[in-house]
């Protein structure tokens, strides 16, 4: 379960550190992003690769579990969530300290209620999702074509149009061929919500 991005053997250079407590987790065929998981929830399964799932013992112990994340690691995840499914299906709004998350992932309600986030007294903000630990040597090859993001996202940069953030959040398995321009008009979108 040790996400932690250690180097693997001379794989690549050394990997940014993570902020203490922090793992790299992602979503199944999703790109990694730094967290805290709660002592008190059990991921399923561990990612050893990228473009393969974990094996799970019953599919149907597939549980959300709320990662723990620093501000510009919630707003990355929101870009990269907007991005691949559409503002439509998955939104992040970001009113204040709050964020609103609207999901509709079947396009069916239009009415949908977003789940109202509000940072922790450790100013985190907890994202329930299907978040599973990244293993060491995962985390590793990871680093070999993107350590600059991987950089990024163990600071609290605001997030920004950099290509190599566009190419991070846009190289995994499943990734729409309009991901590029989803991302930078989520970017956008972001920019306009928080006055910049």
């Amino acid at each position: 379960m040790d996400g932690t991005g250690a180097a693997t053997s001379g794989l690549t250079a050394a990997l940014p550190a993570l902020p203490e407590g922090e793992v790299w987790v992602a979503m199944p065929y999703e790109p990694a992003f730094p967290g805290i998981i709660p002592v008190d929830e059990t991921p399923p399964g561990v990612i050893t690769d990228q473009a393969h799932f974990p094996s799970l013992r019953d599919p149907s112990s597939d549980v959300e579990i709320g990662l723990r994340c620093r501000p510009a690691v919630a707003r990355w995840i929101g870009i990269h969530l907007e991005a691949f499914y559409g503002i439509a299906r998955y939104r992040f709004t970001w009113r204040g300290n709050s964020l609103e998350i609207y999901e509709d992932l079947e396009g069916e309600s239009r009415d949908a209620q977003p789940r109202v986030v509000r940072s922790g007294d450790d100013g985190r903000y907890e994202i329930r999702d299907l978040w599973y630990p990244v293993a060491s040597s995962a985390v590793a090859e990871l680093g070999q074509r993107h350590l600059d993001a991987l950089a990024v996202l163990t600071r609290d940069d605001a997030p920004a149009p950099v290509s190599h953030m566009l190419a991070y959040l846009a190289d995994h398995p499943g990734a729409p061929s309009t991901m590029g321009g989803n991302i930078e008009a989520a970017l956008a979108r972001l920019a306009a919500e928080l006055g910049r």
